[in-house]
């Protein structure tokens, strides 16, 4: 375990937070191919879902952020506006990654969009499929059953931000490729651990950015057996004394910390669901593979 982290978060919390992962190794060493899964408490209602089974409703979905088609800050991929790389099928809603070049000329651009680091004319590579609701909520079970993937370089997500600030966030997961092709971890877990699909975490960001109060709660790298070969659902449970989320049927992160839980507890504190596919940032030069990520189904209970 990470000192810092326990001196940051307490020890109990850091511990149970350990003991998740490695129920979730020992889950994954022994995965035998069966569908898991939890289910929401009885007293919540679902209200929202799409299983993506028509064409992907745009009275309930964003394509793209709703600020825009990239980050300033990152100039290696851009969001898919079109529907070309969001989309619905009969396996669900695909997200795809395409090396797709896109030149952007700054003058051309809204005046709050011009950037003084921009360049006044640039090429994006790569293209890659991002939705998010146009609804939002504050506390409730956020749940989609994903197939993340297969291929390096990437760092696809299922997020939730908030509607009108940021921080907070929620990660229900991120998921780095750099690695191996199915997100494998540092060599000495594979060989120690003898489990794929290791780097895939969930993250809190909480804080004011402008009052130097930003921070972040990182997991533990959780392995989730096969993840690029089958759906697995990945859960938020959130509420105002906890956030516990939850990947293949087990806990793997929580905390009841109200210092942290503080950010999300304010009336403002409303946050939309974000899915997208994603090209990893710190390799700038080189091209990631061509894939897609697909969602079998989002649902809302509260």
């Amino acid at each position: 375990m990470n000192i810092k982290r326990i001196l940051k978060h307490g020890l109990k919390e850091t511990w149970t937070n350990y003991v998740l992962v490695r129920k979730a190794f020992k889950a994954a060493k022994n995965y035998k191919g069966e569908g898991r899964g939890v289910l929401p408490p009885s007293s919540y209602s679902l209200v929202f879902k799409d299983d993506f089974k028509t064409k992907l409703n745009t009275d309930d979905w964003h394509l793209g952020q709703p600020w825009g088609d990239f980050h300033p800050g990152n100039l290696t991929q851009y969001y898919d506006t079109s529907g070309n790389l969001s989309y619905a099928s009969p396996d669900g809603l695909v997200l795809e990654l395409r090396n797709i070049p896109k030149t952007y000329k700054k003058s051309e651009l809204p005046d709050w969009r011009q950037s003084p680091d921009l360049p006044e004319e640039f090429t994006i590579p790569t293209g890659v499929g991002l939705v998010v609701t146009k609804e939002a909520w504050q506390y409730g079970w956020f749940e989609a059953w994903i197939k993340l993937p297969k291929g390096q370089k990437y760092w696809p997500a299922f997020w939730l931000s908030g509607k009108t600030t940021w921080p907070p966030e929620i990660d229900i997961l991120e998921a780095y490729s750099h690695i191996g092709p199915k997100y494998d971890g540092p060599k000495y877990f594979n060989t120690f651990g003898n489990v794929e699909n290791l780097k895939i975490q969930p993250n809190l960001h909480y804080g004011i950015v402008e009052e130097g109060t930003k921070d972040a709660y990182g997991s533990y790298d959780v392995p989730v057996a096969k993840s690029t070969e089958r759906f697995v659902q990945y859960v938020c449970h959130w509420e105002k004394d906890f956030i516990k989320i939850y990947y293949d049927g087990g806990l793997v992160f929580e905390t009841h910390n109200p210092e942290i839980l503080k950010w999300y507890n304010r009336e403002t504190d409303s946050m939309n669901i974000i899915l997208n596919h994603g090209r990893h940032e710190g390799y700038p030069n080189d091209t990631p593979h061509e894939s897609a990520m697909i969602i079998k189904n989002v649902k809302v209970y509260k």
